[in-house]
Formats: structure tokens, sequence, C-alpha cells
């Protein structure tokens, strides 16, 4: 049903927790300085731990604090500490399709209380996001993934827009400075 819904409208809007097989709260409980694995908190890397829980791609949101609703990818084996939410997308979608669309809807305006603001897995399953087809969620991906390197990779990003950009302004140069005689 869904599938048909995506092909006749271009979209179906769906809430997290049917496009996870989980959101749940990290329990690291072991951390050390010179662990093999990083262990992720609310804004990254925390500490270190030599039992990674976790082994694959997932999304993390910070849960507790000034950085609640923070969003970012953890890789490879890790553990999570407790004020990190875990959401855990089904292969039907596009993992980092669903990460784009948690970043761009600012998950911090969720958080209740004043001292330490606070998202809950409830809150965070109940979210709506726009689902397109497969085909279309990884078009959207192939080109945020894009701009961000070009944004954000001072590597190939930058001096690559500037070699681009110093060809175009030669071209229009050559173009605008370039005069046909007069017959």
């Amino acid at each position: 049903m869904i599938k048909l819904i995506q092909y006749v409208f271009g979209f179906v809007m769906l809430p997290l927790d049917e496009i996870c097989y989980s959101v749940s709260s990290g329990k690291a409980k072991t951390k050390n300085i010179d662990g093999k694995y990083p262990v992720y908190g609310s804004t990254g890397i925390i500490a270190r731990t030599n039992q990674a829980v976790y082994n694959k791609t997932n999304i993390l949101v910070a849960r507790v604090g000034a950085n609640a609703g923070y969003t970012h990818l953890s890789h490879d084996k890790y553990d999570v500490s407790d004020n990190t939410l875990i959401v855990d997308v089904k292969e039907d979608y596009n993992l980092k399709y669903i990460y784009y669309q948690l970043v761009n809807m600012d998950l911090h305006r969720y958080a209740k209380g004043g001292g330490q603001p606070l998202i809950t897995a409830g809150q965070v399953k109940q979210v709506l996001l726009s689902i397109p087809l497969f085909e279309e969620q990884n078009r959207i991906v192939s080109i945020l993934d894009h701009f961000d390197a070009l944004c954000n990779d001072l590597i190939s990003g930058l001096p690559a827009e500037i070699e681009a950009r110093q060809k175009q302004y030669e071209y229009y140069r050559d173009k605008l400075l370039t005069f046909q005689p007069a017959e």
C-alpha cells in the first residue's frame, strides 16, 4: 500500500517508528581512555571502550541536555551512552535520507524542560517524515552528499569549487573581451 501511495503521489508521510526497527536509548557501561572502540554521546565521541555493542551505521540523536536533538551518524563498531537515542532504520529506506530529514527537522525544538532539556524516544518515534520512492531517496542523498562534500571537505571540495569558478571566470572573460572585426 505504501509503494502504491508513493507511486501515485510521489511520497508518503510516515512516523519514524514505521521506518525503523527501533528507536532506543544507549546503555554504555564500560568506558576507559584507551579503549579500542568509540563511545558516542550527545555530541559525538565522548569516551572509548573495549566492548563494541553496535556494528552497523545508525542515526544517533542527543536525548538530554543543551544538545538535545543534535543528530549525527555512527559507523563501524561502537557503543552509545544512555543520553543518546539510537535510530535503527529498516533496509527498505535509505538511512542517509532519513538522517538528512531528521537534521533538517531541527529535533531540538521538541526538547522539553528548563535546566536539562529532554527528548524522549516516544517523541522521536512520532515525528512524521516525507518518504518518496527508494530511487528518489537515493537521488536526493546523492545531491546532498555532493553538496556536503563541496561545503565541508577542504581538501577536495573547496579547491575543486575554486578551480571551477576560475575556469568559469576565464571563459566569460574571454567571451566578453573577444571582439569580432567589423565587416
